[in-house]
């Protein structure tokens, strides 16, 4: 028996080494047919090679003329501002390297930082004022009927659609200390107005209260929008297992509005900063310097005092600041898109 399970042990390995091979001479034989059967590959004519050449570069030439604009429109006056910052230009001795002079003198100048303030409250305070009355507006349109909501956007996004001058010069008539309407409501519930173009306090008030009736409208179209896409299904699930509207709110709603609403603040924090046209249809930055925003002590330093290099180096700082705001919102929004993700 030992000696009849040795043979038949030889055998089965004989006959799987024979398979084997039998197998390989299979695939080799499949292989070479394949390939002799296969027609040989003739070479292209000079049209067919033209026609693929142009396939191939025919989206590029579509593409190059954009990118023609964008180089000349973005990165064109970029580096010329870049320039301009680390140099003095004097239209006798034309242009003079002084390296970062011009930055040092921005640091130490109480009206490039009073300015910077005023721009920064408005990047910061103004938007937050507009984020609440935003978000209470979409909230409320979302409890109204459909009549009543199309009616109401379309009185809400008119001060959006308006040319920021045209709001400018609109409250300047509104704010007028004698005949202004506003110090004419104050007088009917006994409240002295005050001179609202005089008054420092004054100023920034009617300056923001313009910012925020104009801008407001923006806050709560895209809050609104964000509203009507959240899943009503989740909603009743965390009201069916016992939660109540606080709570539905706080850990439901806000959660999922927060992309939304980074997003509303990125857009509106980007825009902010570039603050000019109200601020001077409504006080020209007076009085005195006090409601100067940056982007208006660069026009005097540029247009006013020809000082080319010195408002170069204010625009970089401005530049340096807004990325690093946008970045820093970007990434929450990308966080807050993802917890969203994750956890709905």
């Amino acid at each position: 028996m030992p000696c009849y399970n040795i043979v038949k042990t030889r055998w089965r390995k004989h006959k799987a080494v024979q398979s084997d091979g039998k197998q390989r001479l299979n695939i080799f034989m499949d292989s070479a047919i394949t390939k002799t059967a296969q027609p040989k590959s003739r070479e292209l004519s000079r049209d067919e090679r033209y026609a693929i050449r142009s396939r191939k570069i025919f989206p590029w030439l579509l593409v190059i003329p954009c990118l023609i604009v964008l180089l000349g429109v973005g990165v064109g006056p970029t580096v010329w501002v870049v320039r301009l910052a680390f140099s003095e230009h004097s239209f006798v001795d034309g242009w003079e390297f002084i390296g970062f002079a011009n930055f040092v003198t921005a640091w130490e100048d109480a009206r490039f930082w009073h300015g910077m303030l005023l721009t920064l409250w408005f990047v910061f305070g103004s938007v937050m004022i507009q984020l609440i009355l935003g978000f209470i507006s979409a909230w409320a349109l979302t409890r109204v009927r459909n009549v009543v909501r199309v009616f109401a956007l379309t009185a809400m996004l008119t001060p959006m659609l308006l040319a920021p001058t045209l709001v400018g010069l609109m409250w300047k008539m509104i704010f007028e200390a004698r005949y202004g309407a506003m110090n004419f409501f104050l007088a009917q519930i006994g409240i002295a107005g005050p001179d609202w173009f005089v008054n420092e306090m004054a100023s920034y008030t009617a300056i923001t209260i313009a910012d925020v009736w104009q801008w407001t409208p923006f806050m709560t179209l895209i809050l609104f929008a964000g509203w009507q896409s959240l899943s009503q299904e989740v909603h009743e699930a965390a009201y069916v297992d016992g939660a109540n509207n606080i709570q539905g709110f706080i850990y439901i709603t806000l959660p999922l509005m927060k992309p939304f609403i980074f997003l509303a603040v990125f857009l509106r924090m980007i825009d902010a900063f570039k603050i000019f046209d109200v601020i001077w249809a409504l006080t020209k930055g007076r009085p005195g310097y006090t409601t100067e925003s940056i982007a208006m002590y660069t026009r005097f330093v540029s247009f006013t005092e020809f000082d080319f290099g010195y408002a170069g180096a204010i625009s970089i700082i401005q530049l340096i600041i807004i990325i690093i705001i946008g970045q820093l919102l970007l990434r929450q929004l990308s966080r807050a898109d993802d917890d969203r993700r994750k956890n709905f």
